[in-house]
Parts: C-alpha cells; sequence; structure tokens
C-alpha cells in the first residue's frame, strides 16, 4: 500500500472520513477521525497532533499520578504527540459509509519514536529478530461473550444479570452458531471485508460465547488485526443492537474468556521450526524459543494478564494454565506444540485471557522465545497428560501484583522492551492494584453486611 493506492481506495470508494489511531497501554484504539481532505493534507508530512494523554490515563480513563515521565502528565501540560499513519493498514470501513480507518506509529513533537507505544514495543523485538534471521508471524484467537444489552443498559443493571445473546452452553453447536448467524456470520463477514480474515468460529462454552479465529499474519500486522478485530466488534455489534465483552472472566460461575497467540519464525519461505528429523517435527531453533517462552513466562506474564480481572481466569481444570508447562497438543499446558507439518508447525500460548493487549502479549512471546535461542536454551521434558497434575512444575502468578514485582526486574524485559517502557508499565500497573485495594465489591457485602 502506497500513497496513490490510498488515493485510489479514497477516490473509488467515496471516502469522507478516517479514523486514525493508534493503541493505548490497554490495548484501545484511540484516536479520532479525520475529514479526508485533513487526511490527504497531512497523511504524508509530520502527522496528525493527539494529546499524550492517552498514555497517561487507566483503563477508566483517569488520569494517573506519580508515573515521573514526560508522557500523559499534567507537570507537562498534557502536550501533544504525533500521530503518523501506517499506510500499510489503511482499509475501507465495510459497516460504516464512506469511512476508512489507518493504525498509526507515534512520535514526540520533536521527531522521536514514543517508547511507551505498545506497537513502537512490538516493533522493536520483531526488527530484533530480523537481526537474528527470523521473520516472525502471529495470530490471535478470542474467546469473547455477546449479550442482549446496550450501553444504557448494561449501566442501569451495573454490568450484571445481562441477558446473553443465546441461553445454554451449546458448545461446538453447529445448530445454535447458525442461529446466531445474523448476529455472529454479519461479524465475520464484515470483518472480512475489512481485510481481517477469520478462518474459522463457534460457539464455546458459556452463554452467549464465541471464539474466533483470526488468520495468522507477520507479527506487527497481526497485533494490528486484533486490535481493530476489538475495536470493530463492538461497532458492527452495537449495530444489531448487541454488545460484546472481552473480559477475562464475566462471571465466578462461568469460564473465563481465552485470548491464545500463535507463533512460529520464519527464515524466508522456510520455517525455522520445522526439521524432518527433529522429534515431533521440531527444530533446535523451536526447541530453543520453546524452552526461552516458558522459563521467561513468569516474569513477563505482566504482559498476558495485564489486569486485576485476568487472574480469575487461572482455577485448575478450568482450560486456563496454571503452571509454565510445555506439551505435544495438550490443550492444558501454558505451550501447546502444533505439530502440524511444514507450513503449519507453530506454539500455541495458551495463557494469556481475550483482555490481552496484542501488541504487548506478541512483544512477550517473541521476547521469551528469542532470548531462547540466543542462549541456546533446551526445554524440560514436555506434559504427557493433565497439567494440572503436574504439581512439580513452575507455578505462574496469581496476582498482578505479583506478575508485575517479577516484571519489574527482569532482565529479559529490560533488554527486549527496554526501560521506559518497562518503568512506565509497571507504574500503571501498580495504579490499577491500588484501584481495586480501594474498592468495596458486592462480593463484601453480601459476605460481610450481616455477620460481622
Amino acid at each position: 500500500m502506497d500513497k496513490d493506492e490510498v488515493r485510489r481506495l479514497i477516490a473509488e470508494h467515496g471516502i469522507e472520513t478516517v479514523k486514525i489511531g493508534t493503541p493505548d497501554m490497554d490495548g484501545v484504539y484511540r484516536g479520532k477521525r479525520v475529514s479526508v481532505k485533513q487526511f490527504l493534507a497531512g497523511f504524508d508530512g509530520s502527522g496528525f497532533a493527539q494529546c499524550d494523554v492517552i498514555f497517561g490515563w487507566d483503563i477508566a480513563e483517569e488520569v494517573m499520578t506519580g508515573l515521573d515521565l514526560a508522557m500523559g502528565s499534567a507537570d507537562t501540560g498534557f502536550a501533544d504527540i504525533l500521530l503518523r499513519p501506517d499506510l500499510e493498514t489503511f482499509r475501507v470501513v465495510p459497516w460504516e459509509p464512506a469511512v476508512a480507518a489507518v493504525v498509526c506509529d507515534v512520535y514526540t513533537e520533536h521527531g522521536g519514536v514514543v517508547e511507551q507505544s505498545p506497537r513502537a514495543v512490538l516493533r522493536r523485538v520483531v526488527e530484533r529478530a530480523r537481526t537474528m534471521g527470523f521473520e516472525p508471524a502471529m495470530a490471535v484467537e478470542y474467546e469473547f461473550r455477546i449479550f442482549r444489552e446496550d450501553q444504557e443498559s448494561l449501566r442501569e443493571k451495573r454490568y450484571s444479570d445481562l441477558r446473553p445473546l443465546n441461553p445454554g452452553f451449546n458448545c461446538y453447536s453447529i445448530s445454535h452458531a447458525t442461529i446466531d448467524d445474523d448476529v455472529v456470520g454479519a461479524l465475520r463477514r464484515n470483518m472480512d471485508a475489512y481485510g481481517i480474515e477469520v478462518e474459522g468460529y463457534n460457539r464455546e462454552h458459556g452463554e452467549g460465547m464465541y471464539e474466533m479465529n483470526l488468520r495468522y499474519a507477520p507479527a506487527l500486522e497481526a497485533a494490528d488485526r486484533g486490535m481493530l478485530f476489538k475495536s470493530g466488534s463492538k461497532e458492527i455489534l452495537a449495530q444489531a443492537g448487541v454488545v460484546p465483552t472481552f473480559m477475562a472472566k464475566y462471571s465466578d460461575e462461568m469460564d473465563g474468556c481465552s485470548g491464545h497467540i500463535h507463533q512460529s519464525l520464519w527464515r524466508g519461505d522456510e520455517s525455522a521450526f520445522y526439521d524432518e528429523g527433529g522429534a515431533h517435527g521440531m527444530s533446535s531453533a523451536m526447541r530453543s524459543y520453546l524452552s526461552g517462552a516458558l522459563r521467561a513466562m513468569p516474569e513477563l506474564f505482566a504482559l498476558y494478564a495485564p489486569n486485576i480481572n485476568s487472574y480469575k481466569r487461572y482455577v485448575s481444570g478450568s482450560w486456563a494454565p496454571t503452571s509454565a508447562t510445555w506439551g505435544v497438543d495438550n490443550r492444558t499446558s501454558s505451550l501447546r506444540v502444533i505439530a502440524g507439518g511444514p507450513s503449519a508447525i507453530r506454539i500455541e500460548t495458551r495463557v494469556p485471557g481475550a483482555d490481552v493487549n496484542a501488541y504487548l502479549g506478541f512483544a512477550a512471546c517473541l521476547a521469551g522465545g528469542l532470548w531462547g535461542i540466543e542462549q541456546g536454551l533446551e526445554p524440560p521434558s514436555p506434559v504427557q497428560s493433565d497439567a494440572y497434575a503436574a504439581t512439580d512444575q513452575p507455578e505462574l502468578p496469581r496476582t498482578l501484583e505479583q506478575a508485575i514485582a517479577l516484571f519489574e526486574v527482569s532482565a529479559v524485559a529490560r533488554d527486549w522492551f527496554g526501560d521506559a517502557f518497562v518503568d512506565h508499565y509497571v507504574k500503571m500497573r501498580r495504579w490499577e492494584i491500588e484501584k481495586h485495594r480501594r474498592a468495596v465489591t458486592a462480593w463484601e457485602r453480601a459476605r460481610y453486611f450481616e455477620q460481622v
């Protein structure tokens, strides 16, 4: 996609408005809508001004204090940063007439890259992979729940006692997925037209719950697709009078929603993970990558599970791993090796929930794996059966506080992501922990109101 191709698409589709945005620290697509005239005047220049508060507030858009960084702070007057469109991401929005969208990289007013930007973090890891001779290919599959609610009813009900898209679990039920085709099928068709190919989808294990599998792509493009999928899903489903949630755990009575990440490394057209003579077709590079991803998993866990709610998912027997394990086609392990032959062999990281910021989850996968290749590590023996029963395996963090403590002192994190990002992310997550500490929940009132 070059400037001439962008201009052609704008003319061909009568584009009047362009969404320009970038992922914030939680992976939310933030930015603005500009006229096509404004976009054409600035898309190949210095960029579009955007308040830097998008990197200085929390998921509830409350401005944080104590970041000690010249980014998103009242101390610096909430200065402008610059959004520079990556034209490779330009696409027509099929569910909005005369609208296009583009993902942007973020720069300071002086031209430097904003190091805290999740897209910049992943780009740096990908570029380092290329210096090692690898091109990463990745994909994410999201589980999410759909409710017959709207923005007003959600608030009236305080996000409780919501009406699901459909009752019953009906996992993998073809007939029930067909019943929902007017809603979920329309979502898939719009995403395909948006350039985000959905390879397949199915009813999942819960009321109104679905899983959609996005097609693999080069790592940065795959992360863009993950962010645009979440944002676009909310827009498309609103038109059908329903809302999705990508919360990791909506209810303590139901399974959580995963955000599994698939990954492989390539040298040109050949998989660097495949060796016909290796056990299960695994090359030595794949074994080292697997080992590094496994060993680094606890210290990078805060990128896989970024929220307080994320940790409610990790319950034994719930399809969410609780220890750092790997296995061949084993869905109870944290890392599942899929030995699908030279073109399909890959690793599935099963620890993230659907609330994962795809850019940072991808960066964590790659950093751990590539570090393992650099160190020439060898993995332990695979788990052959139920990983939940393997009590001798390293436990994963059970709270965001534990995960952040490990992340803050991680040499791998600081080497691969940079001190500026690590320090910023740690302070943002500790802010989230403190907000949770102050919250009085419905569970506490029901448990203690009368009895204490």
